[in-house]
């Protein structure tokens, strides 16, 4: 049976007696530098490090086909269509080809605008999450809520939506393949603010202290920057091993890996596009050919594909220098590559295919037809002349109007050279080249926001751009399959390494403000994520408004959650005019949420200390027992009701929040307080309906629709809300 080199060195005795203990190494977890620096001596470590480059090697020439497609077709995006691939002073490189007539050359870039709409299309909206309970235990249900949360929090910290989906989602329409990748960054610094008073001006001043070290972070990687040993295995995760390769500055090196290099470590130095070719990305005057940085191969191992790594693993190299090393299976819990594929069009292969690369012939062509109709064009208005040699000076010709040409007698006029019209079949091409390009790209006129001729129908122009989105159902499948794959390693990263409570914010579907206190324990049952089918798919905003504009004016939903769910700028600052009563309810629930039982438990011992001294305050005015004692009042809620309260919405919104997930993990003196508080604004709303009854009106509260007022009738639109059915459509 094989010997473990590390095994070797962390068990031997009395050889390594000079040397300082080493630590236990946990399973998966990458090792210590001190054994690091150990390992790296011997021969296997040597002989790992020269295998991974040779391979790395194998992988960068296996790819150089597709490698040249991706550049071709970024060379196209970009409007540098008169490329192509050719050999120049023995180097293969992009170049324009030749023109030795000097005909005009016009680039009309359809490519572009068909990128951008299919990214458009996307991104435009995040996908729903929503996390499996382990159980149906109490446990598990709250573990899975709170996971949920967890998920959001990072989703909304990373920036996901902007930075990282829309820049792998670039690659995956341009290259065909797009990567992002989750990891534990361990040098995020978790800040909290703390206020503090200055001793010397007496203000207060706001610190912001670290509380945590260590996150959850994505990066969008290239095509250009992963490699794999297999291209016909078109799943990541059935991949032997994976290179994720990347230069990086020496100084960057030095700072990353100081405890694991030589001190006297140099480097050997590579251009900044030995990787990604900084020419043929279109990046004008960035000298890339200038040896400044330095290349840092990753390789993430599954069991039984790397020599000396039966268990798999992870190993990160510098020039010759082992600067990571996992030598019982990738390092991180769940097990996986840590590279999340986005893929576009399906080949039988691992990179897949961009549209863009059958689009390319289609805009050769068009740019060709429409060149040669230009050209035609100045032909007819400035057309070439025919003379007899001698019969003018030629010299003498120019574009001046007015201008008087001698002629030799016994010569004729010069007479120009007959051109023949454009024949119809050359516009009748053009408009053949624009209709293939839509049915390639699956981009048609609705797509593009104009409506096909003769459809005016909704329902028709919905199903026209249903059908121009089915072309994208297999991206939008991966997409959602990516990203369910990256939430169950964000959360099981959370787990594994969040080890105290640390603060978790969100914000709520009603845009109310949510923070808990959690660790990776809490939420260890709750790590089975899934993104709902179909949640990736654009949506229709047009349709959207009309679908729920309907609904308010059937009596379906409120005018106010109406409001809300518009999406309506010029409606947004209206609505919140509306909404006071509603962030007011929603602040109370945060005081509330905020209480700690030492709090209520002294709040209440005040009170009976007040009592107990004769506070007049704490008595029923007026009212005394048969002995002539007054009769003490019952302690009201800690957060108590107000006269000017719209108690309708405060029940509520307060019942809304009773039913979360947050005040299921309330203590049980929170949760009789929130009782208590909510049946003093029921108190309230009944003496105002009675006082109200008693005048013979009604009050404005028994207007807005809550669910202890009275409903108002199908149809009917509140004075509250500003909007009649006119209004409405």
């Amino acid at each position: 049976m094989a010997v473990n080199p590390l095994d070797e060195i962390a068990q031997a005795g009395p050889d390594l007696a000079m040397v300082e203990k080493v630590p236990v190494i946990k399973d998966s977890e990458l090792v210590d530098d001190s054994v690091l620096n150990k390992f790296k001596k011997r021969e296997e470590a040597k002989k790992l490090v020269a295998w991974m480059k040779s391979e790395y090697e194998k992988c960068r020439i296996n790819r150089r086909t597709e490698e040249n497609d991706w550049y071709l077709q970024l060379a196209f995006y970009n409007g540098q269509q008169y490329h192509s691939w050719a050999t120049i002073n023995g180097r293969q490189g992009l170049s324009e080809e030749p023109n030795p007539s000097g005909l005009p050359r016009i680039t009309v870039n359809r490519i572009e605008p068909a990128v951008r709409t299919e990214i458009a299309k996307t991104t435009s909206g995040q996908p729903s999450a929503s996390v499996v309970p382990a159980s149906n235990d109490d446990d598990d249900l709250l573990a899975a809520t709170a996971a949920e949360q967890v998920w959001q929090s990072v989703y909304d910290k990373n920036n996901f939506q902007t930075q990282i989906l829309q820049k792998a989602e670039f690659w995956r329409a341009i290259c065909g393949n797009g990567f992002i990748k989750a990891m534990w960054d361990s040098t995020v610094e978790i800040k909290t603010p703390r206020t503090e008073m200055d001793e010397l001006t007496g203000e207060k001043k706001v610190i912001q202290e670290v509380s945590a070290m260590g996150d959850v972070r994505f990066e969008a990687i290239s095509p250009f920057h992963v490699f794999v040993p297999d291209l016909a295995q078109e799943d990541i995760e059935e991949q032997p091993y994976i290179f994720n390769v990347y230069t990086k500055t020496e100084m960057w090196v030095k700072s990353a890996f100081k405890n694991v290099l030589p001190k006297d470590f140099t480097p050997t130095k590579v251009s900044a596009s030995d990787i990604q070719e900084a020419a043929l990305m279109d990046l004008r005057g960035v000298d890339s050919a200038r040896p400044d940085m330095v290349l840092v191969i990753e390789m993430w191992a599954k069991p039984n594909s790397v020599p000396g790594l039966p268990k798999g693993g992870l190993v990160t190299i510098v020039d010759n220098e082992i600067v990571q090393y996992s030598e019982n299976g990738i390092p991180y819990a769940h097990g996986q590559y840590p590279i999340a594929h986005l893929h576009g069009i399906q080949n039988g292969k691992f990179y897949r295919r961009s549209v863009i690369k059958n689009l390319i012939p289609l805009q050769r062509e068009y740019n060709r037809t429409r060149s040669q109709i230009i050209h035609a064009k100045n032909l007819m208005s400035k057309p070439q002349m025919m003379y007899a040699e001698g019969s003018v000076d030629p010299k003498r010709i120019t574009a001046k109007a007015g201008l008087w040409i001698p002629v030799r007698p016994g010569f004729q006029y010069p007479t120009p050279v007959p051109i023949q019209a454009i024949p119809s079949y050359v516009i009748q091409e053009i408009q053949q080249l624009q209709t293939d390009f839509e049915d390639l790209s699956g981009q048609h006129q609705i797509s593009r926001g104009d409506s096909a001729p003769g459809v005016t129908a909704a329902t028709a122009i919905a199903y026209l751009g249903e059908r121009d989105d089915a072309y994208l159902t297999t991206i939008f499948n991966s997409i959602e399959a990516a990203l369910e794959k990256l939430a169950r390693q964000a959360l099981s990263l959370f787990v594994q390494y969040v080890q105290s409570d640390r603060l978790i914010k969100t914000v709520g579907t009603d845009g109310s403000f949510d923070a808990l206190m959690l660790s990776g324990a809490d939420i260890a049952s709750g790590t089975d994520i899934r993104i709902e089918s179909g949640s990736a798919l654009p949506t229709s905003k047009s349709a959207r408004q009309a679908l729920i504009t309907e609904w308010m004016k059937m009596g379906f939903i409120s005018p106010q959650d109406g409001l809300r769910v518009l999406e309506m700028g010029m409606l947004k600052q209206y609505y919140n005019l509306i909404k006071i009563d509603e962030n007011q309810a929603q602040r109370e629930n945060l005081m509330m949420k905020k209480l700690a039982p030492e709090q209520i438990e002294q709040y209440y011992a005040e009170w009976q200390a007040g009592i107990d001294r004769g506070d007049e305050d704490k008595f029923i005015p007026g009212s005394e027992e048969e002995t002539g004692t007054p009769i003490p009042m019952d302690p009201p809620a800690v957060v108590g009701a107000h006269d000017y309260d719209n108690h309708a919405v405060h029940i509520e919104v307060h019942n809304r929040f009773r039913k979360s997930q947050s005040f299921d993990l309330l203590p049980e003196e929170v949760k009789a307080e929130f009782q208590k508080h909510i049946q003093a604004h029921e108190v309230a709303l009944m003496q105002r309906q009675m006082q109200m009854a008693q005048m013979g009106t009604m009050g404005p509260e028994q207007q807005i629709g809550a669910p202890a007022d009275q409903p108002a009738p199908a149809g009917e639109m509140p004075e509250q809300s500003g909007m009649t059915e006119e209004q409405l459509g």
